[in-house]
């Protein structure tokens, strides 16, 4: 069982917006793991910009409809929030030659993922970075 749950913002716009594709799987899971299990979910501070940005300029939903999706994600999930040392360490994990991971909001997800110890990250993105957390996508089962 995973108590602590770092979902990646491409699945809180895919919750917030029926009109994406994956809105009802990501939706559907989501809630019923959240309400069948003893866990906490997270998300950071910059997924609440980018969420609220895109819904906004990139939906089909008025500023109220917007407002009320940014309240209902304020309640659901946990707020991570963004340090000086979490900018460094995703940047790191940018340049690292090793494994390399060129998309930042991605190595931020990650940075604060590990910051809060998630035994889970939930993402639809095939090229999240993967180093020691679990990764599954709103088609797996999440257990």
């Amino acid at each position: 069982m995973h108590n602590s749950i770092y979902v990646d913002t491409n699945i809180v716009i895919d919750m917030c917006d029926n009109t994406r594709a994956m809105h009802e799987n990501s939706f559907s899971r989501i809630i019923e793991h959240m309400e069948q299990e003893a866990c906490e979910l997270f998300i950071n501070s910059d997924t609440l910009a980018n969420v609220f940005y895109i819904l906004s300029n990139r939906s089909t939903l008025d500023t109220s409809e917007v407002l009320d999706k940014m309240y209902f994600i304020s309640d659901i999930f946990t707020l991570v929030h963004i340090e000086s040392d979490d900018v460094l360490m995703a940047l790191d994990l940018c340049s690292d030659s090793a494994k390399p991971n060129k998309d930042y909001e991605d190595a931020v997800q990650y940075v604060c993922a590990k910051k809060i110890e998630a035994d889970l990250i939930v993402t639809n993105d095939k090229k999240f970075v993967y180093l020691d957390i679990e990764i599954c996508s709103t088609f797996d089962k999440i257990s």
